[in-house]
């Protein structure tokens, strides 16, 4: 079920116009709207994102004690940890052996070369989905006062 927000559409659009200028200085990105995810639009990653959050709390004074990082976000450390560096590593010998063979049957054979080149090694299967912060789910948290998700709330105007 939505929360309704009763709001007067000039204080929604002043919301919305600092939030969007605060992203701006955080991200140095001009074209951001409602829709902009914080992570794969405004290219705000790890601790990058976790410090516009802080500063976002810290600034508008919100209640954050339902947010979830690790449900929005990857930390530095699952960016760049050992693991995903072995991972990273790994795949990319997997990946030029796959080239190297792609290349040498294409010489003999184009289906079986096709066959080569569409293999997927299965990695974004196993990928853990995280679900990126909006700018609207922003405006949505400050003019609650806590943590809300856009999709959560309904904005009625008086």
């Amino acid at each position: 079920m939505k929360t309704i927000i009763k709001i007067r559409f000039k204080d929604l659009k002043q919301n919305y116009l600092e939030v969007q200028q605060f992203l701006e200085e955080k991200s140095g990105e001009k074209k951001i709207c409602n829709k902009s995810k914080v992570a794969n639009d405004l290219s705000l990653w790890g601790d990058d994102n976790y410090d516009m959050l802080e500063d976002f709390i810290t600034k508008y004074n919100l209640d954050f004690s339902g947010f979830n990082y690790g449900e929005h976000f990857e930390s530095e450390g699952e960016m760049f940890g050992p693991l995903n560096f072995l991972f990273g590593f790994v795949f990319t010998i997997l990946y030029i052996l796959k080239y190297v063979l792609f290349l040498t049957v294409a010489l003999f054979s184009k289906k079986h070369s096709k066959e080569i080149n569409d293999f997927k090694f299965h990695i974004e299967e196993n990928k853990i989905e995280k679900k990126d912060l909006t700018m609207g789910d922003l405006i949505a948290s400050k003019v609650q006062g806590k943590f809300n998700l856009r999709e959560n709330v309904k904005f009625v105007f008086n």
